[in-house]
């Protein structure tokens, strides 16, 4: 990508505005090693020489590089945009969907300093053993075996030490930049950056409040107590805080192993399909990072589900405007796909409409088979009519583009690791069941009411 424009000296300096000048400078310093020069060139920043660089130049690699060096809270932003077509085109977010969260472990001495902080001294003789090499690391917390009392097997997933305050740290920062390029680019104000970051930083604190994932995943755990097939791991509320949370361990593979295992994957995926469609479609609350490393196999060919920090939820006005959507693909409306989703998209300057129209009628006929909508890939087509909206300053509301990115997760991870099912033919009776509740006279009868109801206060 190479970008072109006058940089113009920011008018407050930026010590007044960014709390951590030593963090900035490091920032600053990674930016211009990796082609964003232009946006430090003139900006005052305490002890870090300025930047020969004109132009923007970078490459979708180099910018995953880049946010990988920088950390926890980089990385992340970069996963979050990876979910975001509206902004970045199709080979950043191939490129960003490659970051990894994963860091070297945390030093024993800082995992029990917070133990101990979080639970207390006497946390050892609350537990009969604690594994001290980690199971798994990253960013935000490390997750550690143990054996409670009762010879129960748990993980303790423990926030990193000081990583809420390096993370407000990052935030602040990124929400310097974001004002910088709005400044600076006149047609990044439609991308509505600051709003994006205003998501990221709500999404990020929620992920550093355990207690919050805690909530979720008892909720999941409510939803589908009566499944079976599905295990969502219990937790052990004595011992957790909003630092640490403990929970039962699931013994299971990665869906890789499974197979070597010689594991019933036909079973297996249309279980996973079942469960990812029962959330997206039916519950409206859904795990908003489905990706392989959260779905377990365990015996009998079930499925175990795993942090549920990350969630998104599908209201029933979104509900209903995605069947809307689904119910005039169905009768070949082509029009009205396009007026339907432009309803529901943020619209930051004048449109013109009538191009708009014509871009997602191509779009449309690209991903229509003209059968049914059931035997569409419907994540996918909804992606494409996001990326190419964009171009007509048209862009989904980030609550549906985390619904379109689960969608699109889910269909993904089933054609890459388990071909012996088909995600179409297994969303056909959740698209069925949608349309027909969104059409039923029960409903009507609802809307007719409270359209009355309405009525009557405005009169």
């Amino acid at each position: 990508m190479r970008l072109v424009r006058p940089v113009v000296k920011t008018a407050a300096g930026v010590a007044g505005t960014v709390r951590d000048m030593g963090r900035m400078r490091e920032v600053a310093t990674v930016l211009g090693r990796y082609g964003f020069g232009a946006l430090i060139a003139r900006v005052d920043i305490p002890g870090l020489p300025k930047p020969a660089a004109e132009d923007l130049e970078t490459t979708p690699e180099a910018t995953a590089a880049m946010l990988q060096e920088l950390g926890p809270t980089f990385i992340k932003l970069g996963q979050v945009l990876s979910t975001r077509p509206d902004i970045l085109p199709p080979e950043y977010i191939e490129a960003l969907q490659q970051l990894q969260d994963e860091v070297q472990p945390v030093p024993l001495v800082d995992v029990t300093d917070q133990l101990t902080a979080e639970l207390g001294a006497d946390w050892r003789g609350r537990i009969a053993s604690f594994d001290e090499q980690p199971l798994a690391t990253a960013s935000i917390a490390q997750v550690h075996r143990a054996t409670l009392k009762d010879a129960s097997e748990v993980v303790f997933k423990i926030q990193r030490k000081g990583i809420a305050r390096k993370i407000r740290s990052d935030l602040n920062i990124l929400d310097f930049f974001a004002g910088r390029v709005e400044a600076e680019f006149p047609e990044a104000a439609g991308l509505d950056l600051r709003g994006v970051l205003r998501e990221f930083d709500r999404s990020l604190r929620a992920e550093l409040d355990f207690t919050a994932e805690a909530r979720n995943t008892r909720r999941f755990r409510a939803q589908f107590a009566e499944v079976d097939f599905v295990v969502i791991p219990e937790l052990i509320d004595e011992l957790c805080t909003e630092r640490v949370l403990c929970i039962e361990f699931l013994d299971g593979l990665k869906l890789r192993q499974a197979r070597e295992q010689g594991a019933d994957m036909a079973l297996i995926g249309s279980r996973y399909l079942e469960v990812a469609y029962t959330m997206l479609f039916e519950n409206g609350f859904f795990h908003g990072d489905l990706h392989p490393g959260n779905v377990l196999a365990l015996p009998g060919e079930r499925l175990g589900i795993l942090d549920f920090g990350m969630v998104g939820r599908l209201t029933r006005d979104m509900k209903d405007a995605l069947v809307s959507l689904l119910f005039a693909l169905e009768r070949g409306d082509h029009r009205t796909v396009a007026r339907i989703f432009f309803d529901i998209a943020v619209k930051e300057d004048r449109v013109d409409y009538d191009a708009f129209e014509a871009d997602v009628v191509t779009v449309v006929e690209r991903n229509w088979t003209g059968t049914s909508v059931r035997d569409m890939q419907i994540g996918l087509f909804l992606m494409d009519v996001t990326q190419h909206a964009v171009k007509h300053k048209v862009r989904a509301p980030h609550t549906y583009t985390m619904f379109f990115k689960a969608l699109l997760t889910t269909e993904g991870l089933a054609k890459a690791l388990i071909p012996e099912v088909d995600p179409l033919a297994a969303a056909r009776p959740f698209v069925q069941r949608m349309i027909g509740e969104r059409w039923s006279q029960e409903r009507m009868k609802e809307e007719g009411f409270y359209n009355l109801m309405t009525f009557r206060t405005l009169t």
